[in-house]
Formats: C-alpha cells, structure tokens, sequence
C-alpha cells in the first residue's frame, strides 16, 4: 500500500538524506506487495526477500561492506528484510532494523521465513501494533515497546482520529507509529531513552532494571532484552 515516495520510506529516506552521511537504495515491491491482497503479498515476501539478498551479494562484489550495511523494513519489509538477511552468501549485514513487523500468517512460519536473531549481526524491533497487525513477541537481540507496544498507541484513540474524518488512519495509525518513532531517532538518536523491565506494567511502577538504551537508530548495539517507554501523542514524539 506504499511506494518508495510516500509512507515509512519516504519518511525514513528523508531523515537519513538530513543526516547526509548515508547511501540509501529504496525496494520498490509495489506490485508485488499491492494491497489489500494481503495473502499473495505475504507470501511475496520470501521472493522479495531473496531477491534484495542476491542484489546485495552483487553490491559486496563490487565493494560493499556487509559491516556498514543496514535493513530497514515496515510491517511485511521488515518480514522480507528477515529473509533477505538470512539469504545473503557473502556473509551477514550489520543490523536489521525491523518496524512493527507484520504478524498475520507470520506467527506460525519457520525463523528462515520471516526476521528472527539470526539474520544480522544485530536486531533491533520496535512493536506498535502488537497482536494486530505487528509481531507481538520478541524478535530481535533487543526488542522496545513503547506505551507498552500495544494499540492504540497515543494520538491514534478514536476520539483523536474521527473528528478528522481519518478512518484509514485509525486502522493503521498504531502500526505506523513505529517508523515515525524510528525517522524521529534518525534525527536525534538520544531520544526515546528505555527500561530494560519485563512488561509496560512493571515500567510505570518502577520495577525495572538498570539497563538503559536508546530505542532506534541510537541503539547501543550490546544491548539484549525487552525496552519499554513512554512517548507523546504528535511530533516530536520523544519525551526527552
């Protein structure tokens, strides 16, 4: 339901071209993940997948390095940047980045199917919709959860959204919270500070452990575990 000029990758393209010190190659699987044939397009991602992962070894022959590169994905991109990392024969990427990974018809494939560790030398989730449209259990080496991962994530409660007549927006507004956190972190990567605790409960009452890290692009890349944090409802989203 997006192409590489609107959505998470027009948003995320913009963030990091404000940093300038990347090179970005955006996936235009348009067509092959067309909306609203959910089903096929799930399925596609297995090919799409495989297909950035031979692209990627045809990059590394030409110079690429595999420790400077990075995938990132939303909902079924994050799905085929799981398979496109597990792909690669040249050896593994440095991070995956996965956004609110899709759940529907993914929660009972095998790991080589859909992101899991494994597929980079580190992993990192972010869950906004989780149990509805997003992956609601841990995927990565360190898994955040802000507002508890859960919809509806703040801003996105019905009262907020009618009144703008933004029904398609109530639908996935959770599920996209995830890249606008992430493009946010792009930008100021010592934001959304997080807890290493158990759940969002334990959080608000104070049980959780000393563990800190930045949720997105300023990860500390030792970090393991489940990360919870609060945001505010619009943009900046960032607390801090």
């Amino acid at each position: 339901m997006e192409t590489p000029d609107d959505g998470s990758a027009l948003r995320i393209r913009e963030a990091y071209t404000h940093r300038g010190d990347t090179n970005i190659i955006m996936v235009d699987a348009q067509r092959l993940e067309a909306g609203p044939w959910y089903f096929k397009a799930a399925e596609n991602t297995w090919y799409i997948g495989r297909i950035a992962a031979q692209f990627i070894d045809y990059l590394v022959s030409r110079g690429l390095k595999l420790s400077k590169t990075h995938l990132v994905g939303h909902s079924l991109g994050a799905q085929a940047a799981g398979v496109a990392g597990s792909t690669i024969k040249s050896g593994k990427v440095s991070r995956i980045t996965g956004l609110d990974p899709a759940l529907p018809l993914f929660d009972k494939l095998p790991l080589q199917q859909r992101l899991d560790p494994s597929d980079a030398e580190f992993v990192d989730v972010i869950h906004t919709d989780a149990g509805i449209f997003g992956f609601n259990h841990q995927m990565g080496h360190v898994d955040f959860y802000p507002n508890g991962g859960i919809s509806p994530q703040p801003g996105c409660e019905l009262e907020v959204v009618i009144p703008q007549q933004q029904l398609l927006t109530k639908f996935f507004c959770s599920h996209w919270r995830s890249y606008m956190f992430y493009s946010e972190s792009v930008l100021r990567p010592t934001s959304f500070l997080s807890s290493r605790c158990e759940s969002m409960s334990d959080f608000l009452k104070g049980h959780c452990a000393k563990e800190t890290t930045y949720m997105g692009f300023g990860v500390d890349l030792n970090a393991r575990g489940k990360y919870f944090l609060r945001t505010r409802q619009q943009s900046p989203y960032s607390i801090i």
